[in-house]
């Protein structure tokens, strides 16, 4: 009898002792729900445009991209109209361009330009899109000696620049015009260098009109680049090298006109174009110029090797 009552009491501790561990680990597990949820309370519900605007761009000025575009979307999304949300677009795009994110912000330009196109800030829409497509494309120059560079696409690279000559054409006082220029500059050079390694690669394979047709796509879109010179060399090669001697002799000409220190030949209107350049070198602290002997264009694109 003893011993029933022991081991009812038993029982009954332990009962006590197995509910007070589910009771604490039900309050622990309740704190634990609640603290999430909590923090899942939305707490940008009371603030008005002017306020998510403010918060928007205190971490815009933080450089916390992320929170900046998080408050600014929301600001979009509750009050899509008004100074504030206007204002927030050019924000959006920037803190997204910051943030690497291009693409983003080149379709917040795109929605401010539609939207907006006599904005008194329309210009910064189009500069910073131009930096967008200008920065996405930066692979570009780190692979341009390479291989396969024939292969590679230039489009955004030339919606850039497209963009840039929108500036600098629209608004040629504007804040943006100076530095629109130089990178136009550049990336007029870049195209153009990556026209002429094309032309060449065809040259090369005597893909004759392939090459002569990248040849005249350069010097029609981008000349007076540095390319222009070895460009209009190629050309001549092409049009010797498809028999085509009067258009070689007029290449040849365009060549002289621009490049006067070159001496251009032909025997007759039938014969190849023949160009050479004079070699200038230092001698006992005078320039001395010295013809070389005429050769085949071919001869002196050697130096340009591949």
């Amino acid at each position: 009898m003893i011993y029933l009552l022991y081991f009812d009491y038993n029982i009954k501790m332990n009962l006590k002792i197995l509910l007070i561990i589910l009771l604490l680990s039900f309050g622990f597990s309740s704190c634990s729900y609640f603290d999430l949820f909590a923090d899942k309370i939305d707490t940008t519900k009371t603030m008005n445009a002017k306020e998510l605007y403010d918060e928007g761009s205190a971490f815009l000025e933080a450089r916390d991209f992320p929170n900046a575009i998080k408050f600014f979307e929301i600001l979009e999304s509750r009050y899509p109209f008004g100074i504030y949300a206007t204002q927030s677009m050019l924000d959006l795009a920037y803190a997204n361009y910051a943030f690497d994110q291009f693409d983003e912000a080149i379709a917040e330009c795109n929605r401010f330009i539609r939207l907006y196109p006599n904005h008194p800030n329309v210009d910064y829409a189009f500069y910073l899109r131009a930096l967008a497509n200008f920065e996405r494309e930066k692979p570009f120059f780190a692979v341009f000696l390479d291989q396969d560079i024939a292969k590679y696409d230039v489009t955004k690279l030339k919606k850039s620049y497209e963009d840039f000559l929108i500036v600098l054409n629209r608004f040629p006082e504007g804040k943006y015009a100076k530095d629109s220029l130089n990178r136009l500059v550049f990336l007029k050079n870049k195209m153009a260098a990556h026209e002429l390694y094309i032309a060449k690669y065809y040259n090369k394979r005597a893909a004759y009109v392939a090459s002569v047709a990248r040849i005249k796509h350069m010097l029609e879109n981008y000349s007076g680049t540095p390319s222009t010179e070895e460009g209009l060399i190629t050309l001549i090669d092409n049009y010797n090298n498809l028999q085509i001697y009067d258009l070689a002799y007029d290449s040849a000409r365009v060549l002289k006109k621009n490049y006067p220190v070159y001496i251009v030949e032909q025997k007759n209107n039938e014969s190849e174009v023949i160009i050479s350049k004079p070699e200038i070198r230092l001698t006992e602290n005078k320039l001395e110029t010295e013809n070389k002997e005429s050769s085949y264009w071919s001869d002196f694109l050697s130096i340009f090797s591949w």
